[in-house]
């Protein structure tokens, strides 16, 4: 009789871990989603370092300096 019960319990805590695992996944799955969705909406909000933005800023500026050489040759 003994043997059955812990037979039984056994049963029991692997349908148990079981369904944790399940429900773990699909938890898992769905914030996955948010964050993926989240990711597309957000994709440009970032900000550079300082230095990193002024190096940005210093080539945009030669990019117009150049381009402005460019069309108007001396």
């Amino acid at each position: 009789m003994e043997q059955i019960a812990v037979i039984l319990v056994l049963a029991a805590a692997a349908v148990l871990v079981v369904g944790m695992l399940y429900f773990s996944y699909k938890l898992l799955k769905k914030t996955q989603e948010q964050e993926k969705l989240e990711r597309r909406s957000q994709s440009a909000e970032y900000q550079l370092h300082p230095k990193l933005k002024q190096e940005q800023q210093k080539r945009e500026q030669q990019k117009q300096s150049q381009q402005k050489n460019e069309q108007h040759p001396k």
